[in-house]
């Protein structure tokens, strides 16, 4: 068979088509308004941060118009992948109080931190954790009881009473009696120390009018153990009836909405105690932490208070609903729209302040709320009925954290 030459190849004789390059363009249909949802959906979860991100602003693609008037806004994948750095750059909000009312400050660097503890030993000792009080208290009980017994072996040692004849067994020390008669080595002095700090009274083992310094001894160790005793029941009690612990049972609302009420744009969020019992001269305050620049560019944190309906002044006999108005003298008067509000870097700062009728202490509970938590167009739903066999009020716990879309564009007109 002859084989074919390289001249003789059969070539194509058209070019290759290449294609252009272009421009991506997203989708002219980036969005879809809904007049009937609000802009959060009911129990809507803040897992996609472009929705709040406040770095979309200048997108064009977004809804032109005055207001979203609660409605909610769904960008197709066209859009999510144009807004890759605005997810980037998007940054959770910074806590100065957790939801659990715990204060998210830590103080470093202090001199003598270490030292102010131990002055004022018993707060330290009332604010520790369960764990280390518990510990502390049982270490206390070990080193007394290895302590004493160590001092008593040092004692009966040199009065010679651990010597004794090989052959006979006799004790070979001083004076007509050891020190702590039935003691042999220091197991046996253990538990002579032990016996003596936790019983009223002595078996085999039991001290002798042969040393004073034992004498001397077992008074200091009788002391010392009232001084433990004393003071872990004190402590636990302390902790245990103490009213700031007991207040923090009460429930604040996941979230806080924003909507219309008698025709005025209010703050909402709900609050009750399970335990159904009522703080007395309950206060509610609420104050807005927010970052301000200065204009030497200082960044400082300030925070205005909210003036709540009836001064704060709740009954939380029942689910309460706390409510401030955002007119012009509100710290909040700049959010007009969803946009605004989720815009912005903020913190709601809610403290409430009572009196238990327990312990007639002054109590104070905690919690705090960032913009992903504050919802606008929803309203809370009621949940106190009255029931008429029983000549009762009922309210439903399980929808305490349940909202409804309110339709923001008719409440505005």
């Amino acid at each position: 068979m002859k084989a074919t030459s390289s001249s003789e190849i059969q070539r194509p004789t058209t070019k290759p088509h290449y294609f252009e390059a272009t421009t991506m363009q997203s989708s002219q249909e980036t969005e879809r308004l809904t007049d009937n949802i609000d802009y959060q959906a009911e129990n809507a979860s803040l897992g996609n941060p472009s929705l709040l991100s406040p770095f979309t602003q200048g997108s064009t693609n977004f809804v032109s118009g005055n207001e979203w008037s609660g409605s909610t806004i769904e960008l197709n994948a066209d859009l999510r992948r144009n807004e890759s750095e605005s997810l980037c750059s998007y940054r959770k909000p910074n806590r100065v109080m957790e939801r659990n009312g715990h204060e998210n400050v830590i103080f470093t660097k202090i001199p003598e931190k270490s030292w102010r503890y131990i002055r004022d030993f018993v707060t330290t000792l009332i604010e520790l954790d369960w764990k280390y009080t518990l510990t502390m208290f049982v270490g206390s009980y070990l080193l007394s009881w290895i302590f004493f017994a160590i001092l008593c072996y040092m004692v009966a040692y040199s009065h010679g009473d651990l010597l004794f004849d090989e052959i006979t067994g006799e004790r070979l020390g001083e004076g007509k009696y050891p020190c702590i008669v039935g003691v042999y080595d220091f197991t046996s002095m253990l538990i002579y120390s032990i016996e003596t700090q936790t019983t009223i009274g002595f078996g085999e083992k039991y001290p002798s009018e042969e040393c004073p310094e034992t004498m001397f001894l077992f008074i200091m160790q009788i002391i010392c153990s009232i001084a433990i005793e004393g003071g872990m029941v004190s402590i636990i009690y302390v902790k245990t009836a103490r009213p700031v612990r007991q207040n923090t049972k009460l429930k604040f609302s996941d979230k806080a909405v924003i909507c219309y009420r008698d025709s005025k744009l209010c703050l909402l969020f709900r609050v009750c105690d399970p335990r159904e019992q009522q703080s007395i001269k309950s206060k509610i305050r609420v104050y807005m932490i927010v970052d301000r620049p200065t204009r030497e560019g200082e960044i400082i944190k300030t925070h205005a208070e909210l003036k709540l309906i009836n001064n704060g002044n709740q009954i939380i006999a029942w689910p309460e609903i706390v409510c401030h108005v955002i007119d012009e003298l509100s710290p909040m008067r700049d959010f007009k729209s969803a946009k605004d509000l989720h815009a912005a870097h903020f913190e709601l700062y809610v403290s409430i302040v009572g009196v238990s009728p327990a312990t007639a202490q002054v109590t104070e509970t905690r919690t705090s709320y960032v913009p992903q938590e504050v919802h606008w167009g929803q309203r809370f739903v009621n949940i106190i009925t009255y029931d008429v066999n029983n000549r009762r009020y009922v309210y439903d716990y399980s929808n305490f954290n349940t909202t409804i879309s309110v339709d923001m564009a008719k409440e505005m007109e």
